[in-house]
């Protein structure tokens, strides 16, 4: 699981009486069982601040600072990216800082204390936009920020996300649902939806982005220890003599079955005490079969499922889970992201073999075993595994 924002995204608030908070706010994001992000963050008439700390793919804060206008619409941002231990007095590892002015947006990315000419310079976008961290789990002072700044009883409010370098402006749609809640819809994504429940002031008191691609719930609480919370990862990450890496690794699996060479390129996410099969991955819609891009599978020999003749060649795996078994959906389309998923590019549709496995599977996990002239394409995770048998072609 991974968000394609770049290091930071940018938006300018729309004009709004921005409610003044005096005391820090604090969110939890986990991901299942795991907390995968803390956020604390203090908001006045002219300035938000806050620090961001995220376990993913790296342990490191990110403290951010919008100053504001008389209306609320920022005129300025800026974050400061560091890793836990690391020398204050030295450059950050990433510095950026932007300015809004009508449509234009200046950025400047430093990198180590380098600038980035890549990601510097002046963008022109079209409509009215906000900052928001694109770093995994978003920031919900962000978040919160365009909430009370927005008019959402009768009308949606929509913002242009604005990034450094040459990534496409896209959108990001508030609109109220029911007096309690209000709905983020992405551009960026379709069917992007995160539902955020909020008090009658506008304050977020929890996110349910389980049906996005990063699959989180964010709580506000009363106070958290961040740097307790740091040092804790940190010592993870030494313990684990690396990064602690992505939240779904990427992995590969190859295979020489009956003179076929064959691989699968997908990535692994972890059940993290959560129910997968019919709420992680709800059943009859269209599964990426792993996690970030969509699962690459290449065969130099011509194999044969059933009747069904799969030529040499690139394809991606998709499934389609169901309360009673599964299909294996081989489509012809490659190089795309999980999400692009186009039924008019499938090859073949397969039926699964299922059955329950105990003990769970933590991590997904797909296999190649051969078996005679064939083998058995089969993948698991939490309380299934399912398979389908193959023969190569002579």
């Amino acid at each position: 699981m991974s968000l394609r924002f770049t290091t930071a995204a940018f938006l300018l608030l729309t004009a709004g009486s921005v409610k003044a908070q005096s005391a820090p706010a604090y969110i939890v994001t986990r991901l299942g069982v795991d907390t995968v992000a803390v956020e604390r963050y203090t908001r006045s008439r002219d300035r938000l601040e806050g620090d961001l700390a995220l376990r993913y793919p790296r342990v490191r804060t990110v403290h951010y600072v919008a100053d504001l206008g008389p209306r609320g619409e920022i005129k300025s941002f800026s974050t400061v990216t560091r890793r836990p231990g690391a020398d204050p007095n030295a450059p950050p590892a990433i510095q950026a800082t932007a300015s809004f002015a009508d449509s234009t947006a200046v950025f400047e990315v430093h990198r180590g204390g380098k600038v980035d000419s890549a990601t510097s310079g002046k963008k022109v976008f079209h409509g009215v936009a906000s900052p928001l961290l694109g770093l995994g789990p978003p920031s919900y002072g962000i978040y919160e920020q365009l909430i009370s700044s927005s008019a959402l009883d009768r009308d949606s409010a929509v913002y242009a996300l604005v990034s450094p370098g040459n990534n496409p402006t896209s959108s990001l749609i508030l609109h109220r649902r029911g007096a309690d809640s209000v709905v983020f819809n992405s551009t960026f994504f379709p069917g992007w939806i995160e539902v955020a429940r909020v008090d009658r002031r506008g304050q977020i008191l929890g996110v349910d982005a389980r049906a996005t691609t990063i699959k989180t719930i964010a709580q506000r609480v009363p106070s958290v220890d961040m740097d307790n919370v740091l040092r804790s990862w940190a010592a993870a990450e030494v313990a684990k003599g690396g990064a602690t890496g992505e939240m779904s690794p990427p992995d590969t699996v190859k295979a020489s079955v009956a003179g076929a060479n064959i691989a699968v390129a997908y990535s692994r996410p972890l059940k993290r005490g959560r129910v997968i099969f019919g709420q992680v991955v709800p059943y009859d819609q269209v599964w990426r079969t792993g996690a970030n891009a969509a699962t690459m599978f290449t065969t130099d020999k011509d194999l044969v499922f059933g009747n069904t003749v799969v030529p040499v060649g690139k394809y991606t795996l998709w499934s389609l889970p169901t309360a009673t078994g599964a299909k294996l959906i081989i489509n012809s389309e490659t190089g795309q992201w999980g999400t692009d998923y186009h039924g008019d590019k499938d090859f073949t549709r397969l039926d699964l073999t299922s059955r329950q496995v105990s003990p769970p599977v933590e991590q997904f996990v797909i296999g190649i075993v051969p078996q005679s002239s064939g083998g058995l394409l089969r993948f698991a995770w939490d309380d299934r595994e399912y398979s389908i048998p193959f023969t190569v072609k002579p």
